[in-house]
């Protein structure tokens, strides 16, 4: 039944799979660049333990003859950690159901995982904005295995201010109230979706802001509308406040005019709210 669910959403995400460039395309979607990079810099960080190890084991016996075949089994006991939280991450993210035993998993696939993966998706010649993007994707699908839910108080919007059109003169970083609603942006819809879940929303221009903003309201989960590099350093700055990423959309090129997919945006309020609260 799991290996069924597994293809399922595979054959959804990536129909037409044997058309020309559909696998390429299928591996760049989504969550799935990001797992099938993670898993080869898994492999990668084993090879060159082990070739670390081959290089000190003879040493190691020479200064006790023990040392080397307890190294080798604490080696091996890190390898089959390490292969069973991965499993774990992989068919969490796959299925979106919750095989995360423990907690640190996450916290060490973010901590440990991402940086390593990124540098080798940079030499087998990934784009980091394709690999931030595929990891914004595999963190929403560790939140929504864990099926939490919030009151809408707990709930924090934040926005960044690129969001906003640059012709306005109206200044909402500190009180998106004072927007007009005049629809040359996606402010004005936002705050009335905000409005009406009841839910508290911010806009932030700056890193240093926008943990002054999470101070201030103290959420329980944040629903993060931001580009790739800012939104997984927001991820991993808050963490282990549980982050929802949606990526903004850039029409006009980085930091300037950029949009958001509203509806993305309610169906992730509707995933995280008790069914009372909607």
């Amino acid at each position: 039944m799991l290996m069924n669910s597994i293809w399922v959403r595979v054959s959804e995400q990536g129909k037409d799979l044997f058309n020309e460039n559909s696998i390429m395309k299928l591996i760049t979607r989504r969550k799935y660049l990001y797992l099938i990079l993670s898993v080869i810099s898994l492999i990668f960080l084993m090879a060159l333990t082990t070739l670390l190890w081959w290089f000190i084991a003879p040493r190691l016996e020479d200064i006790y003859h023990l040392l080397r075949p307890i190294s080798l089994t604490v080696l091996r006991s890190f390898f089959i950690v390490l292969l069973i939280g991965i499993t774990m991450v992989v068919l969490t993210s796959l299925t979106e159901k919750n095989f995360l035993l423990a907690k640190f998993i996450v916290k060490l696939y973010n901590r440990i995982m991402y940086p390593i993966t990124l540098f080798l998706g940079r030499i087998l010649g990934w784009k980091k904005e394709r690999i931030r993007e595929s990891f914004a994707h595999v963190n929403n699908s560790f939140i929504k295995s864990m099926k939490l839910k919030f009151k809408n108080r707990e709930i924090l919007i934040l926005l960044p201010h690129c969001l906003q059109n640059s012709e306005c003169k109206i200044r909402i970083s500190n009180e998106i109230e004072n927007c007009q609603h005049c629809g040359n942006c996606d402010i004005g819809v936002l705050a009335t979706l905000a409005g009406k879940y009841d839910v508290p929303i911010a806009i932030a221009n700056g890193g240093t802001l926008a943990r002054r903003i999470v101070n201030k309201y103290k959420p329980s989960v944040i629903i993060a509308v931001a580009c790739d590099r800012d939104l997984v350093s927001g991820i991993q700055d808050v963490y282990p406040l549980p982050v929802y990423g949606i990526l903004n959309l850039r029409p006009n090129g980085p930091c300037f005019n950029t949009r958001v997919e509203v509806e993305q945006l309610e169906i992730a309020l509707q995933e995280l709210l008790y069914e009372e609260k909607r």
